[in-house]
């Protein structure tokens, strides 16, 4: 495989940063595509599992869905299958966001352009690959908690609070994310963006107030009197944590493992590391559920197992696409781009199991569209306008 395959960095192709503005949005929204896509079929699949399968492991699901992220090097070696190819790529990109994270520990060193006639000196910043790879372990076992602790969140706040305050206050993580990245990016505060991210909140809230089951989900072990108001406060107030972690990772994703130059690469790689750090360490907790009585370990049937592969299959191309999107994009992009997953899976559940769309799930979904196209067309401007100043 030739190694200016589109699965690699930019910097391969012979696209600079400037040029490659319009490819990465092109490209963004293309993954975005296959982002909700992913997302709709692992949704369908999880409610089929927990229903007609009847099987209510969490977070022995949730181990299995992370712990698949692995797959993700092997995948990527297919399409870049020379090792010393991949690991320059990797640590090339992965220097450049050592060096953009910790400036104080570049190193300059000179470097003679052989390719040239002459002794031109080009000045390179550059990190030793010991810690570059330290660098990267260390993130990815952060991330690897940080995304576990948000999936989990879901399936504890799910016992004790309705589905429909849980819908609506876990997926409006993109106001976190928002409010993150002003601190956390430098992101301006625009109209039309607190528009955007008011805008399809809005439609989260009214599509979730418009459900008519009122009672909480399944139970995953609690002990709670689901149904009283002390219970859901508390199963909101972890609804509430989580949407404000899957915000905080979103924006600690962009700022310490995104790369100035996006590489697919890097993120696919990332992606796996995430998921072996999963494997072998975040099967700590499964026997202390256990012991507990929390959740008491036992293995699916066949059918069952095959389902969950199929689930976490769709999980990997739903997670892997997203820090795609996040290091094409933005958290804020990504993050109500991928809102749109949620009138997505309600015309998709009317056409496969004859639901009907009620007038708050219409409304909704075009707050969230509207949203979602103000977003873009602010985000197109933005670009257009660094392209001149550049």
């Amino acid at each position: 495989m030739e190694e200016n395959s589109p699965l690699l960095s930019t910097r391969q192709t012979g696209i600079n940063l400037n040029s490659g503005r319009k490819l990465y949005s092109t490209l963004a929204l293309g993954i975005l595509c296959i982002c909700i896509a992913a997302f709709v079929i692992q949704t369908e699949l999880a409610q089929l599992i927990q229903t007609e399968r009847n099987f209510h492991k969490p977070y022995f699901i949730l181990w299995i869905a992370h712990s698949f992220w692995t797959i993700m090097i092997p995948i990527q070696f297919a399409f870049q299958p020379n090792f010393r190819t991949y690991m320059s790529e990797f640590i090339r990109t992965g220097n450049e966001l050592v060096c953009e994270v910790n400036p104080t520990y570049q190193i300059n060193y000179r470097y003679m352009d052989t390719e040239n006639e002459g002794d031109d000196v080009v000045q390179h910043r550059s990190v030793p690959h010991e810690y570059i790879l330290t660098y990267l372990f260390k993130i990815a076992f952060f991330f690897a908690v940080l995304i576990s602790a948000v999936g989990y969140s879901w399936y504890v706040a799910v016992n004790y609070t309705t589905m429909a305050n849980l819908t609506a206050i876990y997926n409006i993580s993109c106001f976190w994310a928002y409010v993150f990245s002003v601190p956390l990016l430098g992101e301006s505060v625009q109209m039309a963006k607190v528009c955007s991210v008011f805008l399809s909140t809005a439609g989260v809230i009214i599509m979730s107030l418009d459900q008519k089951d009122p009672t909480p989900g399944y139970d995953v072990g609690g002990d709670a009197e689901v149904g009283s108001n002390g219970a859901i406060y508390t199963g909101d107030l972890i609804a509430l944590l989580g949407a404000v972690l899957y915000g905080l990772y979103e924006v600690l994703y962009k700022k310490y493992g995104s790369p100035p130059t996006p590489s697919i690469l890097f993120a696919n790689t990332m992606t796996g590391l995430i998921g072996i750090f999963s494997l072998i360490f975040l099967w700590v907790p499964i026997p202390i559920l256990h012991y507990t009585g929390i959740e008491e370990f036992s293995l699916p049937d066949m059918k069952t197992f095959g389902c969950i592969i199929l689930m976490v299959s769709s999980g990997v191309a739903f997670n892997a696409s997203f820090m795609i999107v996040i290091a094409l994009t933005s958290p804020i992009f990504a993050a109500i781009g991928i809102l749109l997953t949620i009138p997505t899976v309600a015309v998709v559940d009317a056409l496969v199991i004859k639901s009907s769309l009620s007038m708050g799930t219409i409304v909704g979904s075009l707050c969230i569209l509207i949203s979602f196209v103000l977003l873009s067309w602010r985000s197109i401007k933005d670009e257009i306008k660094k392209h001149r100043s550049d």
